[in-house]
């Protein structure tokens, strides 16, 4: 750790302390997740503007306190809270946010679920390749967003092997129709994932 993270490290604790948390540590906060649900806002707060808060490259401290901020914010209580935009923010070009936080992020994104509100911007990340597998669980959250349009991103990433098997879990979990020419390659794939949701497409569409 670095002066700048020990400092910046001590002040993120003090507000998380403020607004009820108990941890002791910063990679603690992630896993207490029994936290009043008040350090919500003060941790997406901090997430959200972690580079101006904790200035400098992505030291070793920042990346794991930014990963510990993430996975704090993966609960229930996260839901139609300032935790959403919070957490869409980790995919952003220009921030340092290394693939486990994105993962993280996404995976919290799918889990709290975020509301189809910010379809658009989850869209957005999940159309985007530049992203990677790191997009993967954001993929998986159109088949939860219930969304009309969302069946048409997914489809589009069904050429994509890093998000392959989120695309088709996400269009098993719709019910999409008129996407069948797309999907039965993956009948005969070697992954028994792709194969049961390839299969579970086909039997719901009726196209």
């Amino acid at each position: 750790m670095t002066p700048t993270d020990d400092e910046a490290a001590t002040r993120l604790l003090d507000a998380y302390r403020r607004a009820g948390g108990y941890a002791d540590t910063i990679p603690e906060i992630g896993s207490r997740l029994g936290d009043s649900p008040t350090v919500i806002p003060v941790l997406a707060e901090w997430l959200t503007e972690l580079e101006d808060r904790w200035p400098g490259v992505e030291t070793e401290g920042r990346d794991m306190a930014r990963l510990s901020l993430t996975n704090a914010l993966n609960r229930k209580e996260s839901r139609k809270t300032v935790a959403i935009p919070a957490l869409i923010s980790q995919f952003d070009h220009a921030k340092p946010a290394s693939a486990r936080v994105r993962w993280a992020a996404g995976n919290a994104l799918y889990k709290i679920p975020a509301g189809k509100e910010h379809f658009d911007a989850l869209a957005r990340i999940a159309a985007d390749r530049g992203f990677g597998a790191e997009r993967q669980m954001v993929v998986d959250w159109l088949g939860k967003s219930k969304h009309p349009d969302a069946a048409a991103v997914a489809s589009a990433q069904l050429d994509d092997e890093t998000v392959q098997g989120h695309a088709l879990d996400a269009l098993s979990k719709l019910r999409a129709q008129g996407v069948r020419d797309l999907v039965e390659p993956f009948l005969t794939s070697k992954f028994p994932w792709y194969r049961r949701n390839a299969e579970r497409i086909v039997r719901y569409d009726q196209s």
